[in-house]
């Protein structure tokens, strides 16, 4: 049977989308130019601009598609957790492992750009917003969730996002394993949640 042209237009995007993705992750976004991804792709020069009205609309859906990913991988690791497991000490093993993700240098690339490059700024804000209300969404049905007060569960999440980012981002160019090592044990002693110290 026959492709539908909407079909034809999502494998097209599909596409175009991984070869975004793939090539950011092996060559940077400055060098991810629209020649180069549709050539990785196996498409004509001007097939991006096809089904895209800008190089920031496309970077957009690049970056909408590895959100996606990473939410999907980390919900997966999240059922994957044993059942022996503490919850706190499977999410932040997860956290870890998606923040480590190959994938996930393309959010860092993006958003590093887009620190001198306005348009670029203004097209992530919008796609930001979205990613981080999906994580804290994400972060009120994790099991341990309901052992903290009101209003922390996105603190907590936005401050173990930004450790696990950032730890990721210097791993890179200076491994630290002996502090790798200990990252998670600390995050544990200090979210556990556990009777208040009271000297009364």
């Amino acid at each position: 049977m026959a492709r539908t042209q909407q079909e034809r237009r999502e494998e097209t995007v599909a596409r175009l989308l991984d070869a975004s993705i793939a090539t950011i992750v092996d060559v940077g976004y400055a060098r991810a130019s629209a020649a180069v991804i549709t050539k990785r792709a196996g498409l004509s020069g001007g097939a991006l601009f096809r089904h895209f009205d800008t190089m920031g609309d496309f970077m957009a859906a690049t970056a909408r598609e590895v959100m996606r990913r990473q939410l999907d991988l980390f919900g997966k690791k999240i059922a994957e957790i044993p059942t022996a497991q503490p919850a706190l000490e499977g999410v932040l093993h997860a956290m870890r492992d998606v923040t480590r993700n190959d994938i996930n240098v393309v959010m860092y690339e993006l958003l590093i750009a887009a620190r001198t490059d306005e348009k670029l700024r203004g097209t992530l804000q919008e796609v930001l917003k979205e990613y981080s209300s999906r994580i804290f969404d994400t972060a009120h049905t994790l099991p341990m969730a309901d052992q903290y007060p009101d209003g922390a569960v996105a603190a907590i999440a936005a401050l173990l996002t930004n450790s696990f980012d950032g730890a990721a981002i210097i791993h890179h160019v200076l491994p630290q394993p002996e502090i790798e090592a200990g990252r998670i044990p600390l995050l544990l002693s200090l979210l556990a949640p556990g009777e208040s110290s009271n000297d009364d």
